[in-house]
């Protein structure tokens, strides 16, 4: 409605200038007995509708901003003196402890709350979706004017550093790198990205930190924190001061909230070990054992330090979709039974293991693609793509990369370094299931262990028969060696027989190529850390692969340069034919035993045996699980002329024949699919199963643990052992919460260019190739052919009495049929079954993990 003026008085003519309306005004105010600040007052404050209708825009969409420009103008006046200033940061502290007091998560147990008990919480707690709306909820709805202050705080300036500014010729790599690195601490190319991130995550622990200490009750961030800085080694004493400033829980939340989850994981396991699922093939089981001492320090009577031996293992739940396309019919424990039964009578021919005419050509492509790759990588690179190099071998069986279904069992007080250890691991897996010891021998279940694991059950079998009761014969029980076990003790006795004598430096062994790289060649089979060992196998071959090339190119007396030299694609074809012709063939091998020094023939050996090595090691990084088989082959022929690998050389065949020959092909194709797995879902990242444990195994003893000893071995197998994969997960999640990318990183094993060139000074010097022999040069231990002594030894041995098939066939498992039992296991002693200890050198305690 209109606003009528109240006063009959004739208002003075109208000033043209600012300054004579403002005093006017201020005349007119003074009249009224007021001051300026008393009529804004009164204005803003009186009820009166004339007033109210005078203002009615000051706080709506149409007129806030000229509010707040108001607000700005009065701000800047009362600023002018350091007391207005003063006054004025009084002021709006004030206002915003206010909005700050008002602001706060709801109260409660979740959801309705920001509470979360220890004794309620599920591992879903933990998942990044939870997380991330946790935060959001916290800083867009609960505490946004904290949120927003804190952040502004750390936002004075974004702008982005110019490029100029950060290089630095001094700092660039030395060699040329195709993949850039990845920016590990946030100070790379993507810092401004990388500051954002910080100043948000800063911001929204800031507020969790002050929700946390303002009411004990909201404790999302902190009692995560606390179950993450447990695992880490965070002492006591530091979380409690981390405590104090609401950073985490208290050290007692933090193990309550394990125990409960500890009871949901138990659930878990007894799920999967009992198939509730009802999938047509059981989950398979991998197991291995370790040892943990408890210490005490003040001992007495019942109260000592106690050392403990247990197996830990975990559960793979093979891919439904996988078994869903094979034919069903080959995966029941009937169809097992009766393979394994006949295994008895199937003919088992020596060439078996000799491999087929494609395995042989494809071992030439291996070698072809190993001279390929260290061509390529040290010497040349190529000018066109007439002629395609290859350096990786044709793909024979690759395992899909999708993550596997892995639960980890409960830690175990029971050894399975015996036949009794094994019977009593078995009873641990069956107290963490919920199903009866005949549902449990009554279906396939596959065992995935070291060669110990596989000898102990194979004897506890042998010691049950003959029984007629599932829950005690063991006949559904199927044990598989693993791959990484594998691996390392098959390298290990390769590389020891190959080491050469240290004690002269005349000697060009494999001693020497480490000490020319400067790799420390006192201890070079560390059984401690056997991925050590494999890269320096590896480094070993790739330098004498490459002193091949350098003399096939005619620059063994050169040096190798940073720029590698630029050569047609037809000629590094005709490059590695020649060497591939010159140094690995048969014919090769041959002509260097002819000489009068093996120097030349125990290199091309050596060398043919570590391609082995590497090939197998590549091939299970790449998940081809087809190549890894044609490896286990060679090996199985070369382990019959080394000493070293005894029960290898039993145990293996056996299994390659199982899958190729005995088992049902649907089965076969199971097992092999099973036997490689991919942790982090990516291609050409594949682990062997029992590597996976082994590196569990890690981060339980030497990590959770502090190498093992002086834990409660209680508090071990409750709360932690079956925590693992969530504690791993919460520490990698680290780099993620402090607003940092969390990067997967491939390790290359490179040979720098000093060392390489070192190890070709090495091997020019030494004439390893013969190139230049001499009169009275030394003349090293000759080297054994060990896969063509193992043809000559098994082809021996079955034309002699035919107990070389008997052994290397699978042992067959018993059926009972109308009241009789049919073994169909050859009356002969099964030497393998029992550890060899008699050389303490070829004992299986030494090579064995």
């Amino acid at each position: 409605m209109p606003v009528t003026s109240t006063l009959n008085w004739t208002p003075p003519a109208r000033p043209k200038k600012e300054r004579d309306k403002i005093q006017l005004i201020c005349d007119l105010i003074a009249a009224m007995d007021l001051t300026p600040k008393s009529f804004l007052t009164a204005f803003l404050q009186n009820p009166d509708m004339s007033a109210a209708y005078q203002r009615r825009y000051w706080s709506t969409k149409t007129g806030v901003d000229g509010t707040i420009l108001l607000v700005k103008v009065i701000r800047d006046t009362v600023q002018e003196t350091e007391i207005g200033e003063k006054k004025w940061n009084d002021f709006i502290l004030n206002e915003a402890s206010i909005i700050v007091q008002t602001q706060t998560p709801p109260n409660g147990v979740f959801p309705k709350g920001r509470f979360y008990s220890s004794k309620a919480i599920k591992t879903d707690f933990f998942d990044s979706d939870a997380k991330d709306l946790r935060d959001r909820e916290l800083i867009e709805e609960h505490m946004p004017f904290l949120f927003k202050l804190v952040t502004n705080k750390m936002r004075l300036d974004l702008t982005p550093p110019s490029n100029a500014e950060d290089s630095d010729d001094e700092d660039s790599p030395l060699d040329d790198s195709e993949a850039q690195e990845p920016d590990l601490f946030g100070d790379g190319p993507d810092a401004f990205r990388d500051h954002r991130e910080r100043v948000v995550t800063t911001g929204k622990t800031i507020c969790a930190m002050v929700a946390f200490l303002a009411n004990r009750r909201h404790n999302g961030l902190q009692i995560s924190n606390a179950l993450t800085f447990l695992p880490c080694g965070v002492t006591e004493r530091v979380n409690k001061y981390l405590q104090q400033i609401g950073l985490t829980s208290s050290r007692k939340t933090a193990l309550s909230a394990l125990k409960t989850l500890g009871r949901a994981a138990e659930s878990n396991i007894s799920k999967k070990i009992g198939n509730k699922s009802k999938e047509l093939i059981a989950p398979f089981i991998c197991i291995d054992n370790l040892d943990f001492e408890q210490t005490v320090h003040t001992k007495s009577l019942g109260h000592e330090s106690t050392t403990f031996h247990g197996t830990w293992g975990y559960i793979h739940q093979i891919d439904r979709s996988f078994i869903s396309s094979l034919p069903q019919d080959g995966l029941t424990l009937q169809a097992f039974k009766e393979s394994m039964t006949s295994a008895s009578s199937v003919e088992i021919h020596p060439k078996s293991l000799y491999g087929s005419i494609s395995e042989h050509l494809h071992w030439k492509q291996v070698l072809k693609s190993q001279i390929a790759t260290v061509l390529l990588k040290y010497l040349v690179k190529p000018t066109d793509k007439k002629i395609p190099i290859t350096t990786t071998p044709p793909t024979v069986d690759q395992i899909s990369h999708s993550r596997p279904n892995i639960t980890m069992l409960k830690l175990m007080v029971a050894s399975d370094n015996s036949s009794q250890g094994v019977s009593e691991v078995f009873d641990g897996i069956l107290q963490q299931s919920s199903i009866s010891d005949e549902d449990f021998y009554n279906r396939l279940q596959v065992i995935d262990g070291d060669l110990g694991t596989c000898t102990n059950i194979q004897s506890l079998r042998n010691i049950r028969i003959p029984n007629r009761r599932n829950e005690e014969n063991l006949s559904s029980i199927l044990t598989l060696l693993g791959g990484a076990h594998t691996l390392w003790n098959i390298a290990s006795a390769i590389f020891s027989l190959h080491i050469g004598n240290s004690a002269d430096r005349r000697d060009s062994g494999a001693w020497r190529f480490l000490d020319s790289m400067g790799i420390p060649s006192d201890k070079p089979v560390n059984k401690k850390d056997f991925t050590l060992m494999i890269q320096s196998m590896e480094k070993i071959h790739e330098a004498t692969i490459c002193h091949f090339l350098m003399i096939v190119m005619g620059i063994e007396n050169t040096e190798v340069s940073p720029q590698l030299q630029e050569l047609p694609s037809d000629k590094i074809d005709l490059i590695i034919n020649e060497c591939y012709n010159r140094f690995f063939t048969a014919s090769a091998v041959d002509q260097a035993g002819k000489n009068l020094s093996p120097k030349l023939l125990n290199q091309i050996l050596r060398t043919i045996d570590f391609a082995s090595v590497v090939e197998a090691n590549r091939s299970m990084k790449s998940g081809d699980i087809g190549r890894v088989m044609y490896m286990w082959k060679r090996w199985s022929v070369m382990s019959q002329s080394m000493k070293k690998l005894k029960n290898y050389s039993i145990q293996l065949p056996r299994m390659i024949l199982l899958l190729e020959k005995i088992l049902p092909s649907a089965l076969s194709k199971v097992i092999l699919h099973s036997l490689l797995i991919a942790p982090s879902g990516r291609r050409k990242h594949f682990v062997a199963k029992d590597f996976y444990l082994e590196v569990q195994n890690y981060w339980l003893k030497y990590f959770f643990n502090h190498t093992g000893k002086g834990t409660d071995i209680n508090r071990l197998k409750d709360v932690f052992s079956v925590n693992v994969a969530l504690l791993q997960n919460l520490i990698h999640d680290l780099k993620v919460e402090s607003g940092l990318v969390n990067y997967h990183q491939s390790h290359k094993n490179n040979i720098t260019l000093r060392s390489l060139n070192s190890c070709m000074r090495m091997a020019t010097n030494n004439d390893i190739c013969m190139i230049s022999p001499e009169a009275g040069q030394y003349i090293p231990i000759k080297v054994e052919n060990f896969y063509v002594n193992g043809i000559n030894k098994i082809q021996q041995a079955s034309e002699k009495d035919g107990k070389m098939t008997v052994q290397l066939r699978p042992l067959a498992v018993p059926m009972w049929k109308e009241g009789q039992i049919s073994i169909g296991v050859e009356d002969i002693s099964d030497d393998v079954n029992v550890i060899d200890n008699s050389d303490s050198d070829s004992s299986a305690s030494s090579l064995e993990i």
